[in-house]
């Protein structure tokens, strides 16, 4: 019940009260008066004051059922939230189990945050593996408008934008209006001239480190509070995890790869170099066994390649070695288990 609709009913108590009394004034002064019979009186006094009293009661006990009423609808909304923002973060872990393609989440996930938090786009922000560019992706949040999948839209530099202020000081940033903020930051200014009028952005935070923003923009100004942002972090930490997973299996598949190129080559380069040692001993042979010049040199010659091309297969084989140290030493600083063990290492550390 809103303070309007309280004022409403303890003004109809009043109301009838004051009707009361004025039907009964005029019954008195058509009666001659007030009665001046003592008894009367005295059960008109305590008439009044009986209904004076109810009247107070009732106007204090609709005062304490509307804030009654009031206090459960905030709780009822705070959890409707929590069910939404529950209900949300179950769905992304359920479509990073089917698949670790943090955009296709995104897209999935839109309309569910923009449930959560109204607005008009959700925009998702990556850092490239340099750390100086995001590659955007806008997500649709109307189903008349949705996408199968998110396209890439700007690459946005770190400098002189939002996206990069989110990243380097990993809060939370509203832009009540973009107009203020469009002549200082680019992003800013490309979503001024798309005709939004505020923007919050939430870092992609994993173990303290940033891999890109989650965006989400209204075309009225000031749309956006801190409860908004505060709504989103558990959503933006899940797309964090989508992220960083995203980048693990890349990383991993790289790893295979080269291990896999590796071993091929080094098992060729071993076949290759085992058949050059039998062309370089059977010219040894040639070359002691008929002492014509012209054979032997051209004998020198083949040798002369033969141990050329095993000078060249010993070179490949330590490029392969040193890139296959090279991606395990990246797969191991990204985190990636190679073991159960290390598997219950991380679980240990959470």
């Amino acid at each position: 019940m809103t303070r309007r609709a309280r004022l409403s009913r303890a003004w109809i108590i009043w109301s009838l009260i004051a009707t009361f009394a004025l039907v009964q004034a005029v019954a008195w002064t058509m009666a001659g008066g007030i009665p001046r019979r003592a008894g009367v009186l005295a059960q008109v006094v305590t008439a009044w004051g009986v209904m004076l009293s109810l009247a107070w009661l009732a106007s204090r006990r609709i005062g304490t059922l509307s804030d009654r009423i009031r206090e459960h609808e905030h709780t009822h909304r705070a959890t409707l939230s929590e069910i939404e923002q529950l209900q949300t973060q179950n769905a992304m872990l359920q479509i990073i189990a089917q698949s670790v393609d943090a955009t296709l989440a995104f897209q999935a996930l839109a309309t569910r945050i923009a449930r959560l938090v109204p607005c008009e786009r959700v925009g998702l922000a990556l850092l490239n593996e340099t750390g100086q560019e995001f590659q955007t992706y806008t997500a649709r949040v109307h189903e008349t408008e949705r996408r199968t999948r998110p396209r890439p839209d700007v690459v946005f530099k770190t400098d002189r934008t939002i996206l990069g202020n989110v990243i380097r000081t990993r809060e939370p940033i509203i832009v009540p209006d973009t107009a203020d903020a469009a002549a200082d930051f680019l992003d800013a200014n490309v979503l001024h001239s798309a005709g939004f009028s505020s923007v919050m952005m939430v870092p992609l935070l994993s173990k303290g480190r940033a891999v890109g923003t989650l965006n989400l923009v209204a075309r009225a100004a000031d749309a956006f509070t801190a409860e908004h942002a505060t709504a989103i972090l558990p959503i933006a930490e899940l797309f964090a995890v989508a992220v960083v997973a995203q980048q693990l299996q890349m990383a991993l598949g790289r790893h295979r790869s080269v291990e896999a190129m590796s071993d091929l080559t080094l098992g060729i380069s071993a076949e290759i170099n085992s058949a050059l040692q039998t062309i370089i001993g059977h010219c040894d042979l040639l070359e002691r066994g008929y002492p014509d010049p012209n054979l032997q040199r051209d004998l020198a010659t083949v040798v002369r390649q033969a141990q050329r091309i095993a000078e060249l297969l010993e070179k490949m084989r330590v490029a392969a070695h040193d890139r296959l140290k090279e991606v395990e030493a990246a797969v191991a600083g990204a985190g990636i288990p190679s073991s159960p063990e290390q598997f219950d290492g991380i679980s240990a550390e959470q």
